[in-house]
């Protein structure tokens, strides 16, 4: 049986997991993109919510998250 490292830590696995991105393999540790600071990643995410910002109306929200500070110390 073929063994591979790991592309991010270097350890030997029978069975890799391969990244749906990067199309690299990585040990169990290191398969979810986040854990192995996946280069595709942040385009991917860049593309899909970069072009849909959040907007929020002016104050809404914010005012609450105030009161609720503040007035615990009055």
């Amino acid at each position: 049986m073929e063994q591979f490292d790991c592309a991010y830590c270097g350890k030997k696995q029978d069975l890799p997991f391969e990244c749906n991105y990067c199309k690299d393999k990585f040990c169990a540790e290191h398969r979810l993109p986040e854990d192995h600071r996946c280069v595709k990643l942040f385009q991917i995410r860049a593309k899909k919510f970069g072009e849909k910002k959040i907007q929020r109306t002016k104050g809404i929200g914010r005012q609450s998250f105030i009161k609720r500070i503040f007035g615990k110390f009055s």
